[in-house]
């Protein structure tokens, strides 16, 4: 049989490049790109080492920020997050970031695998995606509110809504470029790692809101509906997943507590006595 390109149908492929210097945009396919590294961590990857030239300022023009997905987002369970990729301010080094909340879903169903923004704009800007129609949009207004939930607030009830949404934002630590600070994604989601916030800030890039309304093409539908029944049983079942749903993570604590894990007094120690 002959093996079917998983890209032939598909937008996956699709990298949206923003300058925000020069506010415009543009779309290329990255069949090879996709082929060879599959998605997410990958891409993003080679992504911010075509684009990230050495020696560059991480609060600088020439730091991009990557977002990419994988290919099973929107198709399988479990499959939710969005990897940010950019030179950390808080290390000087590599910035990998992960989000979930529909950050992923809007990304994939708005058409793209993956999203490059350059550049430094001139005046605050919030990034309106909305399939393939980019706008930026002014957000003098919302520059100097400090809380991020309110910022969310105002951006969703302004623009349009239909599909999947996901409304990324800084508040007062991005803008201040405080080096770790983080990205909030709809209410109780982040990009909390490494200072992708500070990065927003230092291109006055207040949010992003990305919809989208595909679909995804499916082949072999009822093989796939059964692959995605027993995922999805799977995944319920488990007590694992039982435990992520009842605390989060903070049901880590003790066992990585007692495994001498868990970092204590500033990483000096790695148990927390008592």
């Amino acid at each position: 049989m002959k093996q079917q390109n998983m890209l032939a149908h598909d937008t996956l492929a699709n990298v949206l490049y923003i300058d925000l210097s020069r506010k415009n945009y543009w779309i290329e396919s990255r069949k090879d790109l996709f082929e060879e590294r599959i998605g997410g961590t990958g891409v993003a990857t080679r992504l911010l080492r075509e684009q990230c030239p050495q020696g560059a300022d991480p609060l600088g023009e020439e730091n991009p920020i990557i977002f990419a997905v994988g290919p099973l987002t929107g198709l399988y369970p479990l499959a939710s997050k969005t990897v940010a990729m950019f030179k950390s301010p808080h290390t000087g080094n590599l910035g990998e970031s992960h989000c979930g909340g529909r950050s992923a879903i809007a990304i994939r169903m708005a058409g793209y695998g993956a999203i490059v923004i350059k550049g430094v704009s001139d005046i605050p800007v919030y990034l309106a995606i909305h399939d393939n129609q980019i706008h930026f949009r002014d957000a003098s207004s919302l520059w100097g509110i400090e809380n991020s939930l309110t910022v969310g607030r105002i951006i969703r009830e302004n623009e349009p809504s239909a599909g999947l949404r996901t409304i990324m934002r800084i508040g007062g630590a991005g803008e201040n470029l405080v080096s770790y600070a983080c990205v909030t994604a709809e209410t109780y989601r982040h990009f909390g790692r490494l200072g992708l916030g500070a990065v927003f800030g230092s291109k006055k890039l207040k949010a992003i809101v990305i919809s989208g309304k595909r679909s995804l093409p499916i082949s072999a539908a009822k093989e796939y509906r059964r692959s995605y029944d027993e995922i999805y049983k799977t995944a319920v079942t488990s007590p694992v997943m039982k435990k992520y749903h009842d605390l989060g993570t903070a049901g880590n604590v003790n066992p990585l507590n007692q495994l001498g894990g868990l970092p204590t007094k500033n990483l000096q120690e790695s148990r927390f006595a008592g």
